[in-house]
């Protein structure tokens, strides 16, 4: 008997609880965007000396360079970006701070929102190390589907 009490009970909840509203619902907008929209940060990565307790592994450290400039021209769709490299100290030793060039950077950006963003060509993807002693071209494609190509420059890295 408390078995069909407890059938009845979720067959009245599944019908209570499913919407009849069907017309007059409110047309949400699609997002026809497709901007960078900020520079968040360019990073340095090294595996460290240091040993994970958990894993028994090197650490791999992440060091913020300082956004001195960052041009984002949306007409010509041009991210151009400077950094700083941080003065040396115990979580980052002069030897990886020497290291620090165009050639090793990880740059991570804001698009639109619900946006999409993909390399073209060698770039490398957003939010990993690559090479950025050359401008990288990136689609970025809507949420409509439209698309714009952009080029992003680190144009100075300054010890």
């Amino acid at each position: 008997m408390k078995r069909y009490i407890l059938y009845a009970l979720f067959a009245i909840l599944a019908i209570g609880f499913n919407s009849c509203l069907k017309s007059n619902l409110e047309e949400l907008p699609a997002f026809e965007e497709n901007d960078v929209t900020n520079v968040d940060r360019v990073e340095y990565r090294f595996i460290s000396d240091e040993i994970s307790k958990a894993s028994n592994q090197k650490i791999v450290k992440f060091i913020n360079l300082t956004v001195n400039k960052k041009e984002i021209n949306k007409t010509d769709k041009t991210v151009r970006i400077e950094v700083t490299v941080p003065a040396a100290n115990s979580d980052f030793p002069t030897v990886e701070r020497d290291k620090v060039s165009k050639a090793n950077l990880t740059v991570i950006l804001s698009v639109s929102t619900a946006a999409r963003v993909f390399p073209i060509g060698d770039a490398p993807r957003l939010g990993t190390p690559g090479d950025w002693t050359n401008p990288h071209k990136y689609k970025i494609e809507a949420a409509n589907g439209n698309t714009a190509e952009w080029t992003v420059e680190v144009t100075n890295v300054t010890k």
